[in-house]
């Protein structure tokens, strides 16, 4: 059963029978691990949301640490492979003289908050690419970087699946990447926002695939760059 079906109305049963699904596009032919904004001001604590919004207000709680060890499969199984693995962090540095740079603030660079948690913290070789927008590819060098990596894919996991993950599939689509969000290694502070976005993707925009397909995909493209 997908995610979004707990959701649904009668109604819109009806009309998911009658209509004709969305064709899955593939995962590309040579594909990258993307890692969107894991970072300790999602995270928070493993423990329920509303017991933990003074300290962090932007907090998924246990719904992001639930993603954790499917998102470490997936680093570990990438780097093995020689899978290029891209981490997005949204931050804002003093130098910049944006107002969200201020120590104070969840995603500036001098605020702890602001890193990614020892989990599923960047190794070396990662490549590292920072955002002030939703979306990855919004004034970023990511095109810069995929295109010199001859990426055609990107396998998507991290936060938020309503905010940055979905944002950056429209624009990664509309850039012409075949997008695949991996659906356990994705997350949101509210439910129904997580599986509405997942099901808006799936139906409108790009592949979403469990962690299992994911791990295919990264097996298949290492075969693939060893053959080449």
């Amino acid at each position: 059963m997908a995610v979004w079906d707990a959701f649904l109305t009668e109604d819109d049963k009806k009309v998911m029978a009658a209509r004709k699904p969305r064709k899955p596009t593939g995962p590309g032919a040579k594909v990258g691990l993307l890692v969107i904004d894991m970072q300790n001001t999602a995270m928070g604590h493993d423990k329920p949301i509303w017991e933990q919004l003074n300290e962090y207000s932007g907090a998924c709680g246990p719904h992001a640490w639930k993603a954790v060890p499917f998102q470490q499969k997936l680093l570990k199984a990438a780097r093995a492979a020689g899978m290029p693995v891209i981490y997005s962090k949204h931050i804002f540095h003093p130098y910049t003289g944006l107002a969200m740079s201020e120590p104070g603030n969840n995603f500036s660079s001098e605020n702890a908050k602001s890193e990614v948690p020892i989990e599923v913290a960047m190794m070396d070789g990662d490549i590292l690419v920072e955002k002030q927008t939703p979306s990855c590819f919004a004034f970023t060098n990511l095109p810069l970087i995929l295109s010199s990596l001859g990426l055609d894919g990107l396998l998507v996991v991290g936060n938020s699946t309503s905010g940055c993950v979905r944002a950056t599939c429209v624009d990664g689509r509309a850039h012409g990447y075949k997008m695949s969000v991996v659906e356990e290694g994705c997350f949101d502070r509210i439910e129904l926002s997580h599986a509405a976005a997942l099901f808006d993707m799936a139906f409108k925009i790009c592949d979403v695939i469990s962690t299992d397909q994911a791990l295919d995909i990264i097996g298949q493209n290492s075969q693939a760059s060893k053959a080449a």
